[in-house]
Parts: C-alpha cells; sequence; structure tokens
C-alpha cells in the first residue's frame, strides 16, 4: 500500500499549487483572456434560461420517478414553461474573481475526489480523505487567511464544492480549468489516475442488531418469529443480488461507452498537458471486479 500525504503535507502541496490562493486574478485572465464576461465559463455561474428549464425538467422527472415508487398518486404540478423560467430568474451582475475560483474548487475536487487518484512524484498518495472531507478541505483553502495556517480547523463549508461540477458541468465545457490544474500539477511531479464512476449496493440489514444482541439466545429465540425472519432475510438477499447484477450491467454499458464515445474533459486535458493517457484510461471492466 502506497504512503500517504499528511494533512499538512497535503496543505502544503496545495500552497505550492496556489500560492496566491484561488482568488487569484490571475486565473481570471488565464482562462478568460478576452473578459470573462465573454468567456463560455461565465454560463457555469450564469446559465441561460434555456438550461435553467432543462435542467428543472430533469429534477422533476427524477422526482416524479422517486414519489412513483412511493405513492401511486403522486402529486401535480403545475406546468414549467421556458417562459417562465425566462419571467422568474434573477439575474445578477458578474463577479469574476469570486466566481473564477469557486469553479476552480470544483474542478480541484473532480480530480482529487471522486475515487480518482493523485500521486507525488516519490508514489505517496494525496490522499484528502472522502468525498465530503475533500470538500472540506478544498472550502477551507478556498477561505484560507492571508496568514499561515496554524492549525486545520474548518472555515469553509464542505457544500460548496461537494460533488464537484457534478451539477453544473453540462453549462460549460471545462477542459481549460482542467487544464489549468493539471499544468500547476505537471509542474510539481504529481501524476494522476482515473477511476470510472460506479455504484455498489451495500446491505444494511445483515448488520447486527446491538439490542437483540444483549439478549440471551434461549430467552430471545420464537420458532415462528424465526421463520419469517429467515424468510424476510432470503428475500431481501435475493433483491439486492437482483439489484447487484443491474448495477453491474449499467457499470459495464457505461465503460462501453466511455470506451466508444470521446473522453471526459478531465481525461482530454490529462491529454493535452501530459501527452498520453492517465492511468486506468481507458476504463476496463475487468480491472473494476
Amino acid at each position: 500500500m502506497a504512503d500517504k500525504l499528511t494533512e499538512a503535507q497535503c496543505w502544503a502541496l496545495f500552497e505550492h499549487l496556489f500560492p496566491n490562493g484561488l482568488d487569484d486574478r490571475t486565473f481570471v485572465e488565464e482562462l478568460a483572456p478576452e473578459g470573462w464576461d465573454r468567456s463560455p465559463l461565465l454560463l457555469v455561474s450564469h446559465p441561460t434560461a434555456e438550461q435553467v428549464y432543462e435542467e428543472s425538467l430533469r429534477i422533476r422527472e427524477n422526482l416524479r420517478n422517486l414519489l412513483r415508487k412511493e405513492s401511486e398518486s403522486p402529486k401535480e404540478e403545475p406546468p414549467l414553461t421556458l417562459s417562465g423560467v425566462r419571467r422568474d430568474m434573477i439575474h445578477r451582475a458578474p463577479n469574476p474573481v469570486e466566481e473564477c475560483a469557486d469553479l476552480l474548487g470544483c474542478c480541484l475536487w473532480d480530480v482529487f475526489s471522486d475515487n480518482h487518484e493523485v500521486v507525488t512524484a516519490e508514489g505517496s498518495l494525496v490522499d484528502l480523505g472522502s468525498f465530503r472531507a475533500t470538500a472540506g478541505f478544498i472550502a477551507d483553502f478556498r477561505h484560507r487567511h492571508n496568514d499561515s495556517r496554524e492549525s486545520f480547523g474548518h472555515c469553509g463549508d464542505y457544500i460548496e464544492f461537494y460533488m464537484g461540477t457534478t451539477l453544473v458541468r453540462h453549462r460549460a465545457d471545462m477542459t481549460p480549468v482542467y487544464e489549468l490544474i493539471f499544468l500547476r500539477m505537471r509542474h510539481i511531479g504529481l501524476s494522476w489516475r482515473y477511476a470510472h464512476p460506479r455504484l455498489y449496493a451495500i446491505d444494511l440489514g445483515s448488520l447486527p442488531n446491538q439490542a437483540e444482541d444483549d439478549v440471551p439466545e434461549a430467552l430471545r429465540y420464537d420458532p415462528t418469529e424465526s421463520f419469517w425472519r429467515e424468510r424476510q432475510l432470503a428475500e431481501r438477499q435475493a433483491e439486492l443480488a437482483e439489484f447487484r447484477q443491474s448495477l453491474d450491467a449499467a457499470y459495464r454499458e457505461s465503460v462501453q461507452d466511455a470506451c466508444d464515445g470521446p473522453p471526459p474533459a478531465t481525461v482530454r486535458a490529462y491529454q493535452q498537458v501530459y501527452g498520453r493517457n492517465p492511468d486506468g484510461w481507458p476504463p476496463q471492466v475487468e480491472d473494476q471486479e
């Protein structure tokens, strides 16, 4: 197992990558040389009415599908129209430095989290923790004070960068942002391993019941109850096995689609900066099972 950098070492590494923090005006100039208001990246924070309309339709459909599983008669909603979205949209003036810093933070989550791996030249993992912990780390760095960080208390909210660009990546091509990140990573000897997204099913129902474990076996055993419990357990295990099979099938299809289609923006940016594919690309089902 590879060594992992400590939290202090990870912080020092980010200081090396971004000595002036994420709210550095030069990032705006680098990503939008003709001005932030003319950059396609402006759409990430200022989407068009058409984009908001399509996003709202998808959210409604997802909620409707969820409610169908819980109720046979989901509540009717007023129709959503593009004209209504245009009417209700709140327009605010762009804030280039802030919006660029927030976008950079989300793209950093896409690179340093989401099951991908960042490795130093010495072979140590730059592990910022779980999805949530990584988002919290980036939020802390995003809102850091100008003086040196003497402790690792939280000064940002993890929710700002949780799941990175998942909800907004369709609004604009973020390849240039990833290229900026990878250029700085390459400069200090960091490499990146791609991990294809995959969902797993966990059987929480098989965890022990602490309350029952405290009762002697002879006192808690009931033949009838035990029969139904075993039957329910068998049914749950059968459902779980079927669900896992569907997830595996969806994963295999996703891998095939990834191999047949264009690489994601992260991979394209890595190819452009490093001149080769990252480890783990193209994805293979055999490597994941």
